[in-house]
């Protein structure tokens, strides 16, 4: 409760209007197939709502026919997700076992092995030509302008009232003294700085034991010699009792703030089921509104 009304203090304060910088930037989008229902109005989104000039969009997904002819009907570049770091999802072997299934003999762990890696390659600052670059998730349609990148060099962040302990928890654990923010940084979209990721992955890769990969769980990642370091301290933290036990978005939002000077911005959107999915104009003329940003078709509503 306190937190909602803080977030409704922070999005009822005057914020002045943001001037885009010249800089250009990329887009990253990691989909699967199944994403590709609602990429198009994600990428109609970006492409009509995004302030900031748009150097390149890059789809980083399985290789599979239907997405490569998607990405070469539609002028986006592809890349092969196993390219990124070498490896596949399915070689993290990434299971979790919740609570709720500690005595159910027959119950198995989920493999959360892609909702990792796609958090990994969000994280990369590896795809691209431009220092900046926005990873948005594919059932995210921007329905109202967007900022991410302003003249003076800032990155604008948006903000929620969204809070999961477990994204905190991590956090505590892989950086102790860092000072997390009142309000979410999970807001299905963030812009990311390349030089500022790579302070946050050499933090964590020098926070790594002496010898290596070290930790508990460092067997089951000794599929690849050339697995990056910084990814294992994420690895090893993470709680395998939780299904979504870490955030990129949360991580890295909270990192910028104590290391620059972000632009700070609140946004609301509306989850829909994907039953009610529409032509681009037909969703902005029913759901934009004054305080609503944003749209959503999360998975888990599809049903």
């Amino acid at each position: 409760m306190f937190r909602k009304l803080r977030y409704r203090i922070f999005s009822w304060m005057p914020h002045a209007e943001l001037t885009p910088s010249t800089e250009p930037i990329d887009v990253i989008i990691p989909i699967v197939a199944k994403d590709l229902q609602t990429l198009p109005l994600c990428l109609q989104g970006v492409r009509r709502q995004v302030q900031n000039t748009i150097k390149d969009i890059y789809i980083v997904a399985p290789q599979q026919q239907e997405i490569t002819d998607f990405c070469a009907r539609n002028g986006l570049i592809y890349v092969d997700e196993a390219s990124v770091f070498g490896y596949s999802p399915r070689q993290l072997g990434l299971k979790v076992s919740p609570p709720h299934t500690a005595h159910d003999t027959d119950a198995k762990p989920l493999d959360r092995s892609g909702w990792l890696f796609q958090q990994f390659v969000k994280l990369s600052g590896s795809i691209g030509t431009c220092r900046h670059y926005l990873c948005i998730d594919a059932d995210h349609i921007l329905i109202r302008p967007h900022v991410f990148l302003a003249e003076g060099g800032e990155t604008v962040l948006y903000m929620s009232y969204e809070q999961h302990q477990p994204y905190y928890d991590i956090i505590h654990r892989l950086f102790p003294a860092l000072h997390l923010a009142p309000l979410s940084f999970v807001a299905h979209k963030m812009l990311f700085d390349k030089e500022l990721l790579l302070e946050l992955q050499q933090e964590l890769t020098q926070s790594l034991p002496p010898g290596g990969a070290g930790g508990a769980n460092s067997s089951l990642f000794t599929f690849h010699s050339s697995l990056p370091l910084w990814q294992l301290p994420i690895l090893n933290s993470l709680d395998r009792s939780e299904i979504s036990g870490f955030s990129e978005f949360e991580t890295y939002g909270n990192y910028a703030l104590a290391k620059q000077s972000p632009i700070l911005r609140p946004w609301q959107q509306k989850r829909l089921k994907r039953k009610y999915i529409a032509d681009y104009d037909t969703l902005c003329r029913k759901y934009a509104q004054p305080y609503r940003w944003t749209l959503t078709f999360p998975d888990y509503m599809k049903q």
